[in-house]
């Protein structure tokens, strides 16, 4: 009897071996039993990098957790039976991001650039900018030159870590350039100096008296230029004035050379030293627009709409278009480069082309109507444009991280009946900033499923003036403090000390 018994066992562990082994080895090897099917099926993978960094997440409503990537602080929910799921990622006082997935057998899907912000985020004031307009941050994020005109237009400049204005320039009988001219206030590459685009209404002629008439009305027309300041010495000049040029159009500083800044004067194209009014180089004539990049200044030549570019000094010309998909007889007026083979245009019409040569072939094609302005990745492998109620990205290169897109391919972000304003890059590239009516916004690129739309800040007044700093990560704005605007700002993202993954 007890030889029996110990066969019955013996067997019995040898059967639940059997059984039990092939499980654990399939269970190592990312198998899974699916119980609706009754077989082993190979699991899938959902991983999530956020920012915050340390966040809550779910399954189809159930909490789930998994192991955290050294490398790279990414969440990885291993060992999903294939199938559809519901993430959520959230996080007490933030706002849940949510997304719908197809896990699929042996496949992770990814998720790199979840972003949650904050039900409230803590306001800076800069209390000592009251009043101010628009306001422009340095280059290597000092200072910030804002204008205000309640007493006559002055130029502040502010020091971002005391949060005080260091000094006051007026410009008197001046105002700043209107934003329909798409000029703004703009600093030198190492701070030295700061252009400062300014108008006013002057009288086209004198008013001639007749012995029957008492008076006239004499006809006004409107003067454009420019005053440089450099803030470290405290002084201000007119530019058209130093120059004896009296119709400067868009100066721009040259990116490698101090003293020395580029401006249209009707069709010709100029580089002036601003220390030495004869150190004066005519780039080239004939020019509608012009962009700086690198070491180089590209510029469009008429009245063909072909694109040509030479060293900084004028030297070294070559043409970078043969051609010009659109009619040459609606000017091109606007060319904003990331190098050569990555230009974007913009017609008299609002219309955007794109001359770009990629990986795969070259394209010059028309992409957007109604554009108002665009703006490359840092990487130069996304193109952000925007008319005054859609925002667009198209991708100049191959897009290798989930989701994967290719080049030339053109996606419509988001679209609002109301205006769309300052519209601009979040700090990965895979966000967008803008705000439109009192709310600031930020929208992510990744389409799948839907797109998360967040509400950051909204401010008391419609159509606040925003500009988001990428090393800083402050998004800065105008908001109203009793009957007037100052300057505000938030932290956004969240700070965090390690690298995210690049595409």
């Amino acid at each position: 009897m007890e030889k029996i018994r110990r066969k019955i066992f013996f067997w019995t562990l040898v059967i639940i071996f059997f059984i039990v082994a092939p499980a654990i080895i399939l269970n190592a090897r990312g198998y899974r039993f699916d119980s609706t099917r009754g077989v082993f099926v190979y699991s899938g993978t959902v991983t999530i990098k956020s920012n915050p960094q340390t966040v809550d997440l779910s399954l189809n409503g159930q909490p789930a957790s998994g192991q955290v990537s050294r490398i790279n602080s990414s969440n990885n929910l291993s060992g999903l039976l294939p199938g559809n799921y519901e993430i959520v990622a959230s996080l007490p006082g933030y706002r849940p991001w949510t997304k719908e997935t197809d896990v699929h057998s042996g496949v992770a899907s990814e998720f790199w650039n979840v972003m949650l912000v904050r039900e409230n985020y803590t306001v800076t004031n800069y209390d000592t900018a009251a009043g101010i307009d628009k306001f422009f941050i340095s280059p290597k994020n000092k200072f910030i030159a804002y204008s205000k005109n309640s007493d006559g237009l002055k130029i502040g400049i502010l020091n971002i870590a005391s949060k005080i204005t260091e000094s006051e320039f007026p410009i008197d009988g001046w105002n700043l350039m209107a934003d329909a001219k798409k000029e703004n206030i703009e600093w030198s590459p190492n701070e030295d100096y700061i252009s400062v685009p300014v108008e006013k209404e002057i009288a086209e002629k004198e008013t001639v008296k007749k012995k029957t008439s008492i008076a006239t009305t004499s006809p006004t027309k409107t003067q454009y230029a420019y005053f440089v300041i450099n803030p470290a010495e405290k002084n201000i000049f007119n530019l058209n004035e130093f120059l004896g040029k009296d119709s400067i159009q868009d100066a721009r500083w040259d990116p490698k050379n101090k003293d020395y800044l580029f401006f249209l004067e009707g069709q010709s194209l100029w580089r002036a030293n601003i220390t030495n009014k004869d150190d004066l180089t005519l780039i080239s004539d004939n020019v509608a627009g012009y962009d700086l990049s690198g070491s180089s200044v590209y510029w469009i030549q008429t009245p063909n709409n072909l694109v040509l570019k030479s060293a900084l000094d004028g030297t070294y010309k070559s043409q970078i278009t043969n051609d010009f998909p659109g009619s040459s007889d609606i000017p091109v007026n606007k060319i904003i480069v990331y190098d050569k083979t990555r230009v974007g245009l913009i017609n008299a019409n609002k219309d955007l082309f794109i001359y770009n040569e990629g990986e795969k072939e070259t394209y010059f094609r028309k992409i957007g109507s109604d554009v108002e302005s665009l703006a490359f990745s840092d990487d130069g492998k996304k193109m952000l444009f925007w008319s005054g109620n859609e925002i667009f990205v198209y991708f100049v290169r191959n897009w290798d991280v989930q989701p994967v897109r290719a080049e030339n391919d053109l996606t419509s972000i988001t679209r609002y009946s109301e205006k769309i304003e300052n519209v601009q890059w979040s700090k990965d590239y895979e966000h967008v900033i803008f705000n439109t009516g009192q709310w600031v916004k930020a929208i992510e690129l990744d389409g799948r499923d839907h797109r998360n739309c967040m509400d950051l800040i909204s401010t008391e007044n419609s159509g606040s003036f925003i500009r988001y700093n990428n090393s800083l990560e402050y998004l800065f704005f105008t908001d109203k403090s009793g009957d007037r605007n100052i300057l505000k700002s938030i932290i956004f993202p969240e700070p965090t000390p390690i690298l995210g993954i690049g595409g």
